[in-house]
């Protein structure tokens, strides 16, 4: 399991992101930070205005442009259509637009990234069988 504290700006904006829209579980909300199940690994939103203000640069070419500085999760197709759904009824603009990557290799997948309201950059992708994501074809 991973463990990673990102900066935000704001506690509601964040909880309505992750547990709403991404569908994580909140598991513990204090004045300055939220905990999340995010996807079976530990995310800590911390408040940290100075620190949610800094922006990534983009790297890539279109259309495989997207935010250097970015985290996410791998999880499967039924999955990562369940969430994506999520993201076009909550009318989410994409950091980089849904696409299909490594086109007939065992590494085929879905891919998309969000900000989430502190700008952080959310990777998620959909694969048939996740450990497939390692493999070097």
């Amino acid at each position: 399991m991973i463990h990673l504290s990102i900066p935000i700006r704001t506690i509601t904006e964040t909880l309505f992101f992750y547990s709403d829209v991404l569908g994580c579980k909140a598991t513990k909300i204090a004045p300055d930070r939220i905990d999340f199940d995010f996807f079976n690994h530990h995310l800590v939103a911390q408040l940290s205005a100075e620190e949610a203000a800094h922006e990534s640069v983009y790297i890539g070419t279109q259309p495989n442009h997207y935010p250097l500085r970015h985290f996410g999760v791998v999880v499967e197709l039924d999955q990562y259509q369940k969430i994506l759904d999520r993201i076009h009824a909550h009318q989410i603009h994409f950091a980089m637009p849904p696409q299909t990557i490594f086109h007939g290799t065992p590494r085929e997948q879905e891919v998309f990234l969000v900000f989430d309201p502190s700008g952080n950059a959310v990777e998620i992708k959909g694969i048939k069988n996740t450990n497939a994501v390692f493999s070097k074809d």
